[in-house]
């Protein structure tokens, strides 16, 4: 009879040794609590099966009754987000300790010193594996709760316009080297709640006589409307706030009674964006793609001095250089340069700006990437908490959550009330109420738009950040013709590819 040298079977034995350690690793990775099971504490084996049939049976189970809309209130739930984050924490730490008693079962002492290593590097590379995920999770559910409470108002969404929901959107030009907030950009999008079809209206700037609703403080203190341009109620009523005993942000409810007693409709929210951070938001989503139709000056004009002059007004400033330009063509624009694109007007006028910047809005609403966003998503988070302000409550945000996939597939139309269209010394609001149901009723009217995919960019804007490149020639298309006053589709006027 042979016998095997004790040297063989030595080997022989650590080896299956090593092997059993990787296992308990393995099946401490696909399955938790079968280490322990297998060789280890069966209760403990036998707690952590159920801990993990009982997750993944709420997830699936609760998934399938909660729906689109109950996962998504929950997300707006700051109590809910509450126990996700301490729940996915708790897991992950649970998780993090059958990894050290499964590496603990396997013996290591036992092991050949190359062995040990591997065993050991290979037990710290699937904790790190399986908690860095969970620590990123727990991270965002934190950041969401953060955002949730510190901008979203606690509240249902309340009684809609004839199934329509309508935003005022208000543009602020608050920053480092400006007194006060101006509303630069006034426009009110009026939303299908059923559909998703959309109409943005947009008025200029330099409306003057804005009238108010009867009864209110700005009606009282201006019966004859407001004298100054309309981008100045904003900073006259936040520097009048004794005449709005309880209001947090008198100035946004300045502007959303004037916009509701000019295009005849209720507003039911308000939505400010601070110009200055608004790039931030625009890099969070990934940019956006434009056409531009002509050659835009990044800076130039004048830069705004004190905003002292009475109704709000304020006095220019020096001359601002240009420090470089937005080319013509095809173009993804990163958040400074659609914040340019947006602003520009040392070359063009009021009127035209309210064109971009109704063209801009139109590409945010089309072209947000999901995926891009949950990637970013942190960081547009803390762009939203310094560059936004709204009263929108988490009712009013979970309804739009909900239907936005529906409103990307829709044809959303704008109407633009230049000075072709009224006189901005004189408005006439019954030209403009009209225009508004008459848009309101052929947006209700039109047929399902179906979607269509992103364009590739071919140009880059020049600046003096970088150099240009040079792009390949495009076709162009001819502009779509325009009836000032009429509601016109964004996608056809804006041209995004």
């Amino acid at each position: 009879m042979l016998s095997i040298p004790e040297g063989d079977v030595t080997r022989r034995s650590e080896s299956v040794r090593f092997r059993r350690s990787l296992t308990l690793l393995a099946m401490t990775l696909v399955l938790p609590g079968m280490a322990q099971i297998t060789c280890g504490s069966k209760a403990v084996g036998r707690a952590a099966l159920r801990v993990v049939g009982l997750v993944l049976g709420t997830v699936g189970i609760g998934g399938v009754l909660l729906g689109r809309k109950g996962i998504i209130k929950l997300g707006l739930n700051t109590a809910a987000l509450t126990f996700f984050e301490v729940a996915v924490v708790v897991l992950g730490l649970c998780w993090l300790a059958l990894f050290v008693d499964a590496w603990r079962l396997g013996r290591p002492p036992s092991l050949r010193v190359p062995h040990r290593f591997m065993s050991a590097g290979l037990s710290l590379t699937l904790m790190a594996g399986v908690t860095t995920p969970l620590a990123y999770s727990a991270y965002l559910i934190d950041v969401q709760r953060n955002l949730v409470k510190s901008l979203i108002a606690p509240g249902g969404l309340g009684k809609l316009y004839n199934g329509r929901l309508n935003i005022a959107l208000l543009g602020g030009d608050g920053g480092l080297d400006r007194t006060g907030v101006r509303t630069d950009s006034i426009s009110m999008v009026s939303i299908d709640m059923a559909t998703g079809k959309s109409v943005l209206f947009s008025l200029p700037r330099n409306l003057r006589y804005v009238q108010f609703p009867p009864g209110t403080p700005m009606a009282r203190q201006f019966p004859s409307g407001f004298p100054d341009f309309a981008y100045g109620i904003y900073t006259w009523a936040l520097a009048n706030k004794n005449l709005f005993p309880g209001v947090s942000n008198p100035g946004a409810l300045a502007v959303e009674q004037a916009l509701a007693q000019t295009l005849g409709v209720p507003i039911h929210y308000y939505a400010l964006v601070n110009l200055q951070g608004f790039q931030d938001i625009v890099d969070a989503i990934g940019g956006v793609t434009i056409r531009v139709d002509e050659r835009l000056p990044i800076g130039g004009g004048h830069a705004t001095g004190v905003c002292d002059l009475p109704g709000g007004g304020c006095r220019e400033g020096a001359p601002n250089p240009i420090l470089g330009w937005i080319e013509p063509g095809l173009q993804h624009l990163d958040g400074y340069h659609a914040l340019w694109y947006a602003r520009s007007r040392a070359t063009t006028t009021d009127y035209d700006r309210m064109r971009r910047q109704k063209c801009l809005i139109g590409a945010i609403l089309k072209q947000a990437n999901p995926l891009t966003v949950l990637e970013n998503y942190s960081r547009l988070a803390n762009a939203a908490h310094k560059v936004l302000l709204t009263d929108l409550t988490t009712g009013a945000v979970s309804a739009l959550l909900d239907v936005a996939p529906r409103a990307k597939k829709q044809s959303f139309t704008s109407v633009q009330f230049t000075n072709q269209v009224i006189n901005p010394d004189a408005p006439d609001l019954s030209v403009i109420r009209t225009m508004v149901q008459q848009a309101i009723a052929a947006s209700n009217a039109a047929p399902v738009v179906a979607a269509t995919p992103t364009p590739t960019p071919t140009t880059k804007a020049t600046t003096k950040k970088g150099k240009t490149a040079t792009p390949k020639p495009t076709p162009k298309k001819a502009p779509v013709a325009t009836t000032p006053g009429v509601a016109q589709s964004v996608d056809a006027t804006c041209l995004y590819s």
